[in-house]
């Protein structure tokens, strides 16, 4: 066994994924500024507080209300079910991220992608959403006001924005730890 790391595959495909696996490893476990900290709690807050409160409401509506026409205990029992699942959910998916620092394979890499999907989906649908809803817009009763559309398009914009500067920043900062690593190697060898 070596301690080297093996080379990455040549394609195109293998490589956007090990770019994409290297940025989420630093966007989960690298160094950041209070910037990029922000960047990363407040997509996760609004994303757990979708999983806890808006999850098990659209549930509870769509059993007692929309889809079924169950009574209001039936829909509180299954809302809570849901909700206490995604609670579930959520421990175990952060104790297999944990997990996966420092570790490699396609099994962790699968895992460490997925959280990305997950963060990019938030900060350009999830949140969007959010501010579309707030500002008076609806998919069930259809509702779409012109301000609701434009904040939500104007905030989803703004989630692009958030993604090209952290990818930025990853390549800076990355190179920069080179650029230390190198000179410390230079400096022992």
């Amino acid at each position: 066994m070596t301690a080297y790391a093996l080379p990455r595959r040549r394609g195109l495909f293998a490589r956007l994924i090990g770019e994409a696996d290297d940025f989420t490893i630093w966007l989960l476990f690298g160094t950041e500024t209070w910037l990029i900290a922000a960047l990363k709690a407040v997509p996760a807050f609004l994303f757990i507080y979708w999983l806890f409160t808006y999850v098990p409401n659209s549930i509870y509506y769509g059993v007692t209300q929309y889809v079924l026409t169950f009574t209001p205990e039936v829909g509180f029992l299954v809302a809570n079910g849901v909700a206490w699942t995604n609670v579930v959910l959520i421990v175990v998916l952060a104790f297999m991220v944990q997990a996966s620092r420092g570790r490699s394979g396609p099994g962790w890499t699968l895992l460490r992608l997925f959280v990305l999907a997950n963060y990019v989906a938030v900060v350009l649908l999830l949140i969007p959403y959010f501010v579309f809803n707030v500002a008076g817009g609806s998919f069930i009763p259809l509702e779409l006001p012109l301000i609701a559309l434009g904040l939500g398009a104007l905030t989803a914009g703004a989630g692009l924005m958030a993604l090209g500067f952290l990818y930025y920043e990853y390549r800076r900062i990355t190179r920069r730890e080179a650029q230390e690593a190198a000179a410390a190697s230079a400096r022992s060898g």
